[in-house]
């Protein structure tokens, strides 16, 4: 029986392995669990069996990941097609780890599960454990080399899950070398770094043995440098996984290699990155003296960067003398170079100049790889800000109105639009302060940009500059990897802030920086990323108290209040009142699949006569609730919807007045219907309102209905 890793579909790069050995990297548990559940629920459904060996302190989290992607945990444990066990039910059973033993348990749980009758098995292993120094290196390498003699003859998927930030880079480089397979993020690919059990297994018993590898003669040397080859042929296609994609970190790791591989005493990088700036890092534990050296008027040419070949000077520091190789970069030798150095008289070799020469270009290709991989992150990125902006755009319109303030409105964003002057939006809140900054930025020049939109209130005051600014990897806890700021993701578009007003001191200080230079660091980071971006402000708040409180500050102000732009509140656009109410009618009955009910005059007096304290959002959650409501062809509105409850002492002309108006409204449906409430000629039915409403109305306004009823009957004689 076989079993074919496959994944739900699989990410570009996926391929089935022959080899079932696979190491798993992933940056935090969420990412782990997105990757493997699809992986683990699809071979339950096929009918092959799960095993699982974890954390002890996880055990119970495994087990509630599994049910949530819908996992009956009970009915496959009890059918024993789902087993998971603990490290000391495993690796560490009578508290420590043999590594033989471990090879024969393996084989066994393989076995078993085909006498149970199961297909084949998926194993899962978290490998944490190697971290409590249990094992020596040396005897946890072998047990994983030993398993590819094993796993070949089953073809059963034994997955080893390490979490990358837990691990440094020499052990990462040990684990790579005993796996076939490696997965990175989801994706599999073949390991380049992979070593056959053979070579791996004398190589460790060297290693016990207290011995140096027998690197004599001219085979060794070559095998030695093949070995450098192709660990630098490796960076290039794993540097995202194996530092991050950060380019320093790739120069490093390169200069670990080739200090490693050829025996060097000294190494020195300085490769261009994709944006023209520079990548420069060098090692020289024990030669103090190299950077100055490799800087002197007499070695000059070798940092120049420009030269047409590879050149070889010796270098003097103190009473020794290192010789020194320099290999350009680029066609025409423009994207920096590598220089290296050995106290060996006659190095560098052919062999080892061709080394460097590798590695010299690998390092530009991990550096074009890295490039590459931000650039998809931040495209992917600003894909996920279109879809939302998308969402919420197609909720949002034209702005509605022919009124005087609207008018007026409208040829100020006319004016302001097509410059990158800062604008600041002001008015009270459900204005649709962001639907002028949306306005502002359709007719810019940055219209076929991004529009990215933040609520800076509603952003925790400790993740404010994380959202705006982005942050590295390791940054604070929870940060496991890079992440884009809002102001990177509108980059050569526009970002609204609203609700300005709310920023901490802190992040006030960085925002006038961006607006004065536009560049800014990412939380964690000391790089200092440049952006072209217009910046939209809005606020509901007076800045002017703000600042004489000391809340805001005065030169943030003035940098954001270069075009400001005061949005009218509804009651001082009523006429806009019927246009608005016809538009989100039309609107949200579309929204439900109805067609859209006749609205009566009285329904529309009532409307424009309401202060609409919450202004057009308001007006559009009140009509939406009424659609909903309505049953007939004909629109209504529920007065009590429109009278808040107010405090009993809280009077003042303008309440007087709205209820004023509800009493002649009432009062006139009641004398048409001659006093009736409910029924279908009632009262009730002609304001569109349950009757219970109507009659709790009636009694809170102290109307006497019965009245009517008597004047109808005066009328009739």
């Amino acid at each position: 029986m076989t079993s074919e890793l496959a994944l739900p579909e699989p990410k570009p790069g996926l391929f089935r392995p022959r080899q079932s050995h696979i190491c798993a990297f992933f940056h935090n548990q969420d990412e782990e669990y997105d990757v493997l559940l699809p992986f683990i629920k699809q071979g339950l459904v096929r009918g092959e069996k799960a095993y699982h060996i974890v954390d002890p302190k996880l055990r119970k989290e495994h087990l509630r990941r599994l049910e949530a992607t819908g996992i009956d945990v009970k009915v496959a444990t009890a059918r024993r097609q789902l087993e998971v066990k603990v490290w000391e039910e495993a690796y560490l059973r009578n508290e420590r780890f043999d590594q033989r033993e471990m090879v024969t348990f393996i084989e066994s749980v393989l076995k078993e599960s085909r006498s149970q009758g199961f297909r084949s098995t998926r194993l899962v292993a978290h490998m944490e454990w190697i971290l409590e120094d249990r094992p020596s290196v040396e005897d946890y390498l072998e047990y994983e080399t030993r398993l590819n003699y094993l796993l070949p003859k089953y073809r059963d998927p034994v997955i080893c899950v390490y979490n990358c930030a837990k691990y440094d880079a020499g052990i990462v480089m040990d684990i790579l070398r005993t796996h076939p397979v490696v997965m990175i993020g989801g994706v599999m690919q073949r390991n380049p770094f992979f070593i056959t059990p053979d070579l791996l297994l004398e190589e460790l018993r060297e290693r016990k043995a207290g011995l140096k590898p027998l690197d004599t003669g001219i085979a060794a040397e070559n095998r030695r440098l093949r070995r450098t080859i192709l660990e630098l042929m490796a960076l290039s296609s794993m540097s995202a996984m194996m530092v991050g994609g950060k380019p320093d970190a790739i120069a490093e790791e390169m200069i670990a290699i080739l200090m490693s591989g050829l025996e060097l005493e000294a190494a020195h990088i300085r490769l261009k990155r994709g944006d023209g700036s520079w990548v420069e890092t060098s090692r020289a534990e024990n030669w103090p003296g190299f950077t100055e050296a490799l800087g002197s008027a007499e070695t000059q040419e070798l940092r120049s960067g420009d030269v047409a070949q590879e050149r070889r000077a010796e270098l003097v520091i103190g009473s020794e003398t290192l010789v020194a190789l320099q290999i350009p970069v680029g066609i025409e030798n423009e994207a920096g170079y590598v220089a290296v150095a050995s106290r060996r008289p006659d190095f560098p070799s052919e062999m080892e100049k061709l080394v460097v020469s590798i590695a010299a270009n690998q390092g530009l290709i991990c550096l074009q790889n890295a490039r590459l991989i931000h650039e998809r992150d931040r495209i992917e990125s600003k894909l996920e800000v279109f879809k939302e902006e998308i969402d919420r755009s197609s909720m949002s319109d034209e702005i509605k109105g022919s009124s005087p303030p609207v008018k007026a409105l409208l040829s100020k964003i006319a004016k302001v639009a097509p410059s990158d002057s800062t604008v600041l939006i002001t008015g009270e809140t459900g204005t649709g302060k962001e639907l002028v900054a949306r306005a502002i930025h359709k007719r810019s020049k940055r219209a076929k940009q991004p529009f990215v939109s933040v609520n800076c209130a509603a952003l925790p005051a400790g993740l404010i500059s994380s959202e705006l600014f982005g942050h590295e990897k390791g940054a604070f806890t929870g940060a496991q990897q890079r992440r884009h700021g809002r102001f990177e993701l509108a980059d050569e578009g526009t970002i609204f802030l609203d609700e300005v007003g709310e920023l901490t001191p802190e992040v006030q200080v960085i925002l006038l920086r961006v607006l004065q230079e536009r560049v800014f660091e990412r939380v964690g980071g000391n790089e200092p990323v440049s952006v072209d971006v217009r910046v939209l402000a809005a606020t509901n708040q007076d800045l002017h108290a703000a600042i004489a409180a000391g809340t805001f500050r005065a030169d943030l102000f003035y940098r954001l209040n270069v075009f400001p732009i005061g949005v009218p509140p509804l009651r001082d656009r009523k006429q806009d009142i019927p246009i608005l109410v016809r538009h989100f009618v039309d609107r949200y009955s579309a929204k439900i699949g109805r067609k859209a009910p006749h609205i009566e005059s009285g329904t529309m007096e009532m409307l424009q006569a309401y202060h609409w304290p919450g202004n057009i959002r308001e007006l559009e959650n009140v009509i939406e609730r009424s659609l909903i409501l309505c049953d007939g062809d004909t629109f209504s509105v529920d007065v009590a919807w429109l009278v808040p409850d107010l405090p009993r002492k809280q009077s003042g002309p303008l309440l007087g007045k709205i209820i004023e108006f509800e009493r002649d409204v009432i009062e006139r449906a009641l004398q048409e219907s001659r006093g009736t409430v409910s029924g279908r000629s009632g009262a009730a039915s002609r304001l569109g309102i349950p009757s219970t409403t109507l009659e709790s109305r009636i009694k809170a306004l102290k109307i006497d209905k019965h009245r009517f009823k008597s004047q109808s009957s005066f009328g009739a004689k």
